[in-house]
């Protein structure tokens, strides 16, 4: 998957805002805000390729519980599916039941006291961005740079054009949605994941 730089992202931000360079104390504002709507887009959708782990093989600990964090792997940010042998392959592979509290998924329909491991789908933790970074996701680049670029006016008493760079990003961000959709619905791992796009087009 294609990323982009954090000095690409803030040479776009520069550039929108017709300024020459930004303070030390404006340019530390404009990280915060970048982070803030990096999450943003994260949070929109389960099914971002770039944090979706499929399947993968998981060890179940003390009170047959899937801790979040697991030595060599990534850490967990939100659980989605845990199936008792590897999923997608044939039709028919178990599927736990399971609820989340501080310590991580706990199972509630596990079918042999010898089981030791299980095969979660989940979303990964995000990154946090900092002016060295070299992942910035593709897909959230031109949201960002117009979202973050945003609450810059916003904090500088811009309103309205602060509206207008809002909507943008907003436009960028919906295309991307649109497109993670149309590969959600084609697929049979998304029977329990949702997207902003699907979740809005469910309440009409």
């Amino acid at each position: 998957m294609q990323s982009k730089t954090y000095t690409d992202l803030y040479n776009l931000i520069t550039a929108l805002s017709g300024a020459g360079s930004f303070t030390t104390e404006e340019q530390a504002n404009i990280l915060q805000f970048v982070n803030r709507r990096a999450f943003e887009a994260y949070q929109t959708s389960q099914m971002w390729p770039r944090f979706l782990v499929i399947g993968e093989q998981r060890d179940i600990g003390a009170n047959q519980t899937i801790p979040y964090s697991e030595t060599g792997k990534d850490d967990i940010a939100e659980f989605i599916r845990i199936h008792r042998s590897q999923p997608f392959n044939r039709n028919s592979v178990c599927e736990f039941n399971f609820y989340v509290d501080a310590n991580g998924a706990h199972l509630i329909n596990l079918s042999t006291e010898d089981s030791v491991s299980a095969y979660v789908t989940y979303k990964k933790q995000m990154p946090t961005y900092t002016a060295v970074s070299t992942d910035v996701p593709l897909e959230f680049f031109y949201f960002i740079a117009h979202a973050a670029f945003s609450d810059f006016l916003l904090m500088d008493g811009q309103n309205e054009k602060a509206k207008v760079e809002d909507m943008y990003a907003r436009n960028y961000l919906m295309f991307e949605l649109e497109k993670v959709d149309v590969i959600s619905n084609n697929n049979s791992i998304n029977n329990k994941m949702s997207t902003y796009v699907n979740r809005q087009s469910r309440s009409y």
